[in-house]
């Protein structure tokens, strides 16, 4: 017991200073045996006046809570790196969802187990969508990356949680477009109780933009010559804030003559209207209130989208309804799912796809009907002027086989493999 100096590798000429004192043990290279000496005796005065010669070991900060850390994120991350929408989405989720079955526990408490019986908890009881789950899931696992990268927890329970809720109910989204007769009753409609809002019910049909694409369409992204329309921006109609579109890329989209005649005339009559107030310069926005803003898209929906469907005897639907009216047709009359999928900005044709491509059921079975068969060239549907005369001898004799084994008029398709059992019997 007390303060020892001694070489750890003998002859290294590398000296250690040991302390051995009520019960507590430490060591410290110094270097030198001279200066060994010399702090062994320093540290021998400091015991016998019993000074503190360990070390105070540092007491780890208190592990915040998932609500304090949230609070965090919330005023760093979600105040400056993530569009207001989703910071939105962030708010309510966490509020609604999260918090309250996760909140009051330190960060590195949060178990797998914890997040099993969470998202369990999702499904079975508050019976959320899956997409809705996943939403809130994905959340949850960023904030607690943020924690992760922060030192505060090793690993992120929250991930790879996918399989604890695939059986959830898909909800898909109601699409209730527009049919091709109803689209000109709707316009009709709109020149009548509501023409000073024409082209921008026109181009929502003519475009397929979103209702924030057409609220943030300026003068200068229509190129005339080119017949098409560069969408640059959305305006939030929550926020009243310009914003980037969905998938913060500029798109091309193609305008019908019939759209960019209106569009004229509009732009014509707007410079008139604003010269007769005495101003040289139109606008920037091609749907602009009398103030020359941008439109309160809520105001447009509420009073008069809602109120043309209702004079042309329509249904009720949603503002963007438009968009999937415009997809429908397209795709209807035959246009590529991929050019449909480039002009709706949509971030991949599968979701084109996943989304409309129930709308044209039955359009590509011609496709499977050119796959061979024994013989190399395309099945002929019988019903075809092009019937084989192979087909067609096939077709006799297994009316014969009904006749012999008393079968009835009532089978339409002939099954040539019930025949083969017929005459094997």
């Amino acid at each position: 017991m007390g303060v020892k100096i001694r070489e750890k590798i003998r002859g290294s000429n590398e000296w250690w200073v040991f302390i051995n004192y009520n019960g507590k043990r430490t060591s410290k290279k110094v270097g030198s045996k001279k200066a060994a000496l010399e702090v062994a005796e320093t540290i021998q005065a400091q015991l016998k006046l019993n000074l503190p010669v360990f070390p105070k070991q540092q007491e780890k900060p208190a592990v915040p809570i998932l609500q304090i850390w949230y609070q965090r994120f919330e005023q760093t991350y979600l105040s400056s790196a993530v569009s207001a929408s989703t910071a939105d989405s962030y708010k309510y989720n966490f509020k609604n969802h999260i918090l309250p079955a996760l909140g009051s526990k330190p960060l590195d408490q949060i178990t797998r187990a914890d997040m099993e019986v969470f998202v369990a908890s999702l499904v079975v009881h508050k019976k959320l969508a899956k997409d809705t789950i996943a939403t809130i899931v994905k959340e949850l696992r960023k904030v607690l990356n943020h924690a992760r990268e922060h030192k505060i927890i090793s690993e992120n329970p929250a991930a790879g949680l996918g399989k604890l809720y695939s059986q959830a109910p898909t909800r898909h989204e109601n699409i209730e477009p527009l049919n091709r007769e109803e689209v000109p009753l709707f316009l009709k409609a709109t020149q009548t109780y509501s023409p000073e809002h024409y082209v921008l019910f026109l181009a929502a049909l003519h475009s397929g933009l979103r209702q924030g694409e057409l609220m943030g369409m300026q003068w200068p992204d229509i190129d005339w010559n080119g017949n098409f329309i560069l969408v640059k921006r959305s305006i939030d109609r929550v926020h009243r804030i310009i914003v980037p579109t969905k998938n913060k890329k500029i798109r091309r989209v193609d305008l019908s003559d019939e759209l960019l005649v209106e569009l004229a005339l509009l732009r014509k009559q707007r410079k008139e209207e604003w010269l007769s107030k005495g101003k040289n310069e139109i606008p920037e926005w091609v749907f602009c209130n009398q103030r020359g803003s941008w439109l309160d898209a809520s105001n447009v929906v509420n009073r008069h989208f809602l109120k043309c469907l209702e004079r042309a005897a329509l249904r009720r639907l949603r503002f963007h309804d438009l968009r999937h009216t415009y997809a429908s047709l397209l795709l209807t009359d035959g246009a590529p799912i991929a050019y449909v999928s480039e002009q709706m900005g949509h971030s991949s044709i599968e979701l084109t796809v996943k989304r409309y491509g129930h709308l044209i059921p039955g359009a590509n079975r011609s496709f499977v009907n050119n796959l061979p068969g024994r013989e190399s060239a395309p099945y002929t549907h019988p019903a075809s002027k092009q019937t084989s005369e192979l087909y067609s001898t096939k077709v006799r004799k297994f009316k014969q086989i009904k006749r012999k084994i008393g079968a009835g008029k009532g089978i339409r398709t002939p099954d040539f493999n019930l025949g083969k059992v017929a005459l094997y019997h």
